[in-house]
């Protein structure tokens, strides 16, 4: 079966996704961008149209499903005209600038009963594969996470009124896996401060978060915009076992009962991620992706919590 799909966005992650799908059984029937030429240009190899207005592209092209790539700030309903359609979609994080219209499109998708995937791809990494199935039955009480890292490279990205902060765009992919190892959260507590990018940023160059899950486990989360050498990482210690995942390096190290683990995988979660979405859409299956947009808002939810936490700081 042919995918019949749109793409809203055009920019450096859609570019991602969009060279994806030449490993699958899709055909890209338009292409949607704030402007015609940056539309046009990705339009093109596919010889379908550009837009600049996602409904054209829905009701135009009609397409089976939709991949949807921008900016925090610029979520304008492209979500809820799509789930109004009945138009499976893969959105990328974070989902919004504000709780509210994640909510709305949370409960339109619930209605309209569509596939939904939110780009948390780390989840389709292979040593998280790895790391949960080591982990399935036993016990965690502590789990680490850290996203240290410079300034993003991007215009919007510096502006917490239009990327929603380092911990709302970036390190939303370390507490989502957190999320997917413990559970959701109790409780939350965070500090930060400013002391190193005093121009190029306007949120907290530093901070950690701590945690509690209510499973009974604890956690947290160390960010900053002030590395010159990136981490992504995550450290899982609980019964019989000390896991270390590096996500940028794509490794994973540490031992369960006295044995050694170690593996170093191949970066395909973007790709994983995406064939996994569209054989959801094929089948017809909203509860197949790891990431549905229902669960992702509870990853968005915690972050806003914890950047509000850090505010009170």
């Amino acid at each position: 079966m042919t995918l019949d799909i749109g793409l809203v966005g055009a920019g450096g992650m859609m570019e991602v996704h969009r060279s994806n799908l030449v490993d699958h059984d899709a055909n890209v029937v338009g292409v949607c961008s704030r402007t015609e030429e940056s539309a046009a240009a990705m339009a093109g190899p596919h010889d379908a149209p550009a837009f600049t207005d996602h409904e054209r592209l829905y009701d135009e092209t009609a397409p089976d499903a939709v991949l949807i790539a921008v900016p925090p700030f610029a979520h304008t309903g492209q979500e809820l005209s799509a789930a109004e359609r009945g138009i499976d979609f893969l959105v990328e994080k974070p989902l919004a600038l504000s709780r509210e219209y994640a909510r709305e499109v949370a409960a339109a998708v619930g209605d309209a009963g569509v596939v939904t995937q939110v780009g948390h791809q780390f989840r389709y990494a292979d040593v998280v594969e790895r790391a949960v199935d080591l982990v399935e039955d036993r016990t965690l009480g502590l789990v680490e996470g850290r996203w240290v890292d410079a300034v993003a490279p991007l215009p919007w990205w510096t502006q917490k009124g239009e990327s929603g902060g380092q911990l709302v765009e970036q390190s939303t992919h370390v507490f989502d896996l957190i999320r997917h190892f413990v559970g959701d959260v109790s409780e939350v507590s965070a500090y930060g401060g400013q002391r190193v990018v005093t121009d190029d940023i306007d949120f907290a160059d530093s901070s950690v978060a701590a945690m509690r899950h209510e499973s009974g486990a604890v956690s947290q989360v160390a960010s900053t915009s002030a590395s010159p050498e990136k981490d992504v990482s995550l450290e899982l210690a609980g019964e019989g076992c000390r896991l270390e995942l590096d996500l940028a390096a794509h490794t994973l190290r540490g031992s369960v009962d006295g044995e050694s683990v170690e593996q170093q995988a191949a970066e395909t979660h973007y790709a994983d991620q995406l064939g996994a979405f569209l054989d959801a859409v094929e089948a017809g299956e909203p509860s197949r992706p790891r990431s549905p947009y229902h669960d992702a808002l509870r990853t968005f939810e915690l972050t806003l919590d914890v950047d509000a936490a850090l505010d009170g700081s």
